[in-house]
């Protein structure tokens, strides 16, 4: 069974991703801010995907992206970022640090779906 990190700060935007990606076939485990969810990383989580939110307290998603990257983790495992205010500075510059996909909140969730799927057809995953 595939493991995704979910990180994002919204409780209800976590149940209900978590709540369709589990109906899926996916296991989830959910960070509230990207420390929290490198918190998890850096404890040895074996993750096959992760998904977070940017505007976040503690550390933001593109925080957590940076963090992720300069660990090279983003090079052998697919990273999605989703965001309310998504501009394109921040979709340049997330690409930049080697996410996989970046998607408008609230995202559609077929749409997320695809991506998922795609994000582990791709070479090096």
């Amino acid at each position: 069974m595939k493991r995704i990190l979910l990180v994002d700060d919204h409780q209800l935007a976590r149940d209900a991703l978590k709540l369709f990606l589990e109906a899926q076939g996916y296991c989830i485990e959910e960070a509230e801010n990207g420390a929290a969810g490198l918190a998890l990383i850096e404890q040895g989580g074996s993750f096959d995907l992760v998904i977070s939110d940017n505007q976040m307290p503690v550390m933001t998603g593109m925080e957590f992206i940076q963090s992720l990257s300069q660990r090279s983790y983003i090079s052998t495992h697919p990273v999605i970022l989703y965001s309310g205010n998504l501009t394109p500075e921040l979709e340049h510059r997330a690409r930049a640090l080697g996410v996989y996909a970046v998607l408008s909140k609230p995202c559609k969730f077929p749409e997320l779906l695809a991506f998922i799927r795609q994000a582990w057809e791709r070479p090096n995953t």
